[in-house]
């Protein structure tokens, strides 16, 4: 299978193909800009048979890990028992590490990031040989694992727009499947409250806390999702797109979850003030929160009126303290990754259970040193991806895809953190896989820089900004690009 650098497989801004060098004569006049428009509209079909027709030059690697994500976010073995046969999630991630490593991949780690999840894996590996249990700790070792392989070739095979375009178009796909059904399970109990609340897929969602965290990291880079590819769509596109953020808030109401409001809350208020247009976002933003607090059952309004009081934040609180307890006892590497049962059954309550709090698990787990490791790669992402919107900028052309979903990891994460408050959810996909494609843009974003400036930095001219200071005529090379340096 043909790699992404081929010239025929990606473009850059303005239509120029990648790898187009000094060898390359775009065509001329009418023809030349005919050209640019196929291959601009090119990037953003999302039609089955134009992802397929894509999917076809892709390598094995990229085919192996999207069918991975399939199998991790939809669980179809646990639906359909008969193919139930072989352990697929783990089959296809290992057959993407060896396609990956057989292409020449996996010799990259890019950004701070990187940096700082060998730091983070460092910690958890010394905390598991200094556990209370160092058994639980490397039974457990096998899920943290998953994640750093998943990272490491996510960062090393998703590497271009139009590829980050469809693996992200999967998980916005896999997320929707689950939305949907929240969304017609509430509306089918005429949007009354249910206590146990509606739940996600089979696996990491089929609790209605886990799934409301879901639609907490569903509902932002779905609509990150939209607002990029709004002109790109004609009317039915919009509307099933639509559908994507609206099920997810239908969603977190059906979850019965208080964590999933607010990290939805806090993730629209996240949104509103990141957005240079926030007056005009405010009105909109505004209404759909009325709207929204209307339609909550007035049973999930008494329980965020009682909340602090009821006995389920009362319990919570509970493990929080004795989680500080626990870190101030073991400071520096934690009682040990994977631990937290173990350890507080033995020295609190035989009946406890999980500290429902990611920073409390990670500092009782870990110590302070995990837990500021955990911090430090929370803060890398949201300066990873402002990092990816300040290069995206510099280019011309359209470029709403990479900046949008920029914000969209944003809010993500924001969503994640604001209802992973309240659960024990660090090890599950959320965290991991927010990071991983957080990376994987920025590198997207940068080959879309290096190609664009492939074959001498040129430019094309319709989008070249004029200088501030002199109005003269700039050198132009051949085909009507300006050559590199000639643009101020």
């Amino acid at each position: 299978m043909a790699d992404a650098s081929h010239p025929r497989l990606s473009t850059v801004p303005g239509g120029m193909p990648a790898g187009a060098g000094r060898g390359f004569a775009p065509p001329r006049g009418g023809a030349r800009r005919a050209s640019v428009a196929q291959r601009v509209r090119g990037v953003w079909r999302t039609t089955p048979g134009e992802i397929w027709a894509f999917m076809q030059r892709e390598p094995a690697s990229f085919w192996f890990l999207n069918l991975y994500m399939f199998i991790e976010y939809v669980r179809p073995q646990i639906v359909y028992p008969a193919i139930d046969v072989l352990p697929w999630g783990l089959t296809f991630l290992v057959l993407a590490l060896a396609t990956a490593l057989g292409e020449g991949k996996l010799n990259r780690f890019p950004t701070v990031i990187s940096g700082l999840l060998g730091f983070y894996t460092v910690v958890l590996v010394a905390s598991s040989f200094t556990a209370f249990s160092t058994d639980a700790s490397f039974a457990k070792f096998s899920v943290y694992l998953n994640w750093i392989l998943v990272f490491a070739l996510t960062v090393n095979v998703v590497t271009t727009e139009r590829r980050f375009f469809v693996y992200m178009l999967g998980f916005l796909l896999y997320s929707f499947k689950m939305s949907q059904h929240g969304a017609r399970s509430w509306a089918e109990t005429g949007f009354g409250f249910r206590d146990w609340g509606a739940t996600g897929g089979p696996g990491w969602f089929n609790n209605s806390g886990e799934f409301g965290i879901q639609m907490c990291v569903f509902f932002p880079l779905a609509l990150a999702f939209v607002v990029a590819m709004w002109k790109h769509w004609g009317k039915w596109q919009r509307l099933f797109f639509l559908s994507f953020p609206v099920t997810a808030v239908m969603s977190m109401i059906a979850s019965s979850s208080r964590g999933a409001l607010l990290g939805g809350a806090l993730t629209l208020a996240w949104m509103v003030a990141r957005t240079k247009h926030r007056f005009k976002v405010l009105v909109p933003a505004a209404l759909a929160v009325a709207l929204v607090i209307a339609v909550i059952p007035p049973e999930q309004k008494a329980r965020f009126q009682s909340a602090g009081e009821d006995q389920t934040s009362t319990t919570r609180i509970t493990y929080w303290k004795h989680g500080l307890e626990i870190a101030a006892q073991h400071p520096v590497l934690g009682i040990g990754y994977g631990n937290w049962l173990p350890y507080y059954k033995t020295y609190y309550n035989p009946a406890g259970q999980l500290p429902h709090n990611i920073f409390i698990e990670a500092v009782a787990e870990m110590g302070y040193t995990g837990l500021f490791a955990f911090v430090l790669l929370i803060g890398a992402t949201f300066v990873v991806n402002f990092k990816t919107r300040k290069l995206i900028r510099t280019l011309p052309g359209d470029n709403a895809f990479i900046f949008q979903m920029a914000h969209g990891l944003d809010g993500a994460l924001v969503g994640f953190l604001g209802s992973g408050f309240f659960v024990t959810v660090l090890y599950y996909p959320y965290f991991w896989i927010n990071l991983a494609m957080t990376v994987a843009l920025h590198v997207c974003a940068l080959n879309k820089v290096r190609e664009a400036r492939a074959g001498g930095g040129r430019v094309p001219v319709q989008h070249a900004p004029e200088p501030a200071t002199s109005h003269a005529p700039r050198p132009m090379g051949r085909g009507g690009y300006y050559r590199q340096g000639s643009v101020a």
